[in-house]
């Protein structure tokens, strides 16, 4: 009965954490902290927003510079802007808190997450000058590897934050490789706890659509699909199956608009490893280019029944 109890505590802390980790370059914070305001309405959570000022941050990128800010006024300039926009949360009734480290950012982001005990890390897809420097590329792959908690990526173009507050849609893709049980669990409870409806999807090879038994092929993988929805889903939630042939990024994207989904559920590997046929890139792929929120964590997430 303990197991089971912390066990569902732990599904819980998953799927509505009590504290969220908002990381920011500053210059996503115009859309970025409407999904934290609505996240934190959802989960009845606090906000801790936190600006991580990497080394060599004050210094002039032309050498013949003289004048440039030394760390202290960007320490000082960076906390003003988490103040000015932590404000209009308290002011709502949402704690909020502000945080200004120095550092390798995707250390320092999942050491605070660890020390604060947030369930949730929450950034934007798309920094400074909209080159992506902040969280893709190395810093998402170091920050996914490292944190032990599920990462919501939020991208300028991600429909309206009011939708994942209470997310109507969600969709999860499927590789069916080792953990795809349980990262499909996780899946459901989210969808069980928001009362949302979820598509599973796989998408085989682009070649599979011209073998003999393409047919068989794709109801054979549907019913490996089905398998992973527990009978009481249809309880709480109406759960649709898809399988496709294509390019898992494309066929991913496409599947989330054409459903609409409020958000999308990534289980990845500890090598931060999605799909097996694409590899690392297809992670960053889906997060640069989402619609949508899109919330990644490291399988296998353990299940007790």
């Amino acid at each position: 009965m303990k197991a089971v109890e912390e066990f569902s505590h732990r599904i819980r802390a998953f799927v509505a954490p009590d504290k969220i980790l908002v990381a920011t370059d500053l210059d996503d914070l115009e859309y970025l902290m409407p999904h934290a305001a609505a996240q934190a309405r959802a989960c009845g959570a606090a906000l801790t927003l936190v600006h991580v000022i990497p080394p060599g941050e004050a210094m002039p990128l032309d050498a013949s510079a003289i004048p440039y800010l030394d760390v202290a006024s960007l320490r000082e300039e960076a906390r003003q802007m988490l103040e000015r926009a932590a404000q209009p949360l308290r002011d709502s009734g949402i704690p909020c808190y502000v945080k200004v480290l120095e550092g390798q950012p995707s250390d320092q982001i999942a050491r605070l997450a660890h020390e604060l005990n947030a369930g949730r890390i929450l950034a934007g897809t798309h920094g400074r000058r909209n080159l992506k420097r902040f969280f893709l590329g190395s810093v998402a792959h170091d920050v996914l590897r490292a944190a032990q908690v599920p990462v919501c990526t939020i991208g300028p173009h991600a429909h309206a934050a009011s939708a994942f507050g209470a997310p109507r849609k969600i969709l999860h893709p499927v590789s069916l490789c080792g953990g795809c049980e349980n990262t499909a669990r996780v899946a459901m409870d989210l969808a069980e706890f928001y009362r949302a409806d979820i598509t599973l999807l796989h998408v085989l090879s682009k070649d599979t659509k011209y073998q003999q038994d393409a047919e068989r092929i794709v109801e054979w993988t549907k019913s490996e699909l089905k398998r992973l929805v527990p009978e009481e889903a249809a309880l709480w939630s109406r759960c649709t199956v898809k399988v496709e042939a294509g390019d898992v990024v494309e066929e991913v994207l496409g599947t989330a608009e054409e459903i609409g989904a409020d958000l999308i559920v990534l289980g990845v590997g500890k090598d931060v490893t999605f799909w097996p046929i694409r590899g690392d890139d297809t992670v960053y792929e889906i997060i640069a280019n989402a619609k949508s929120p899109v919330l990644s964590f490291r399988r296998p997430v353990e299940r007790r029944e």
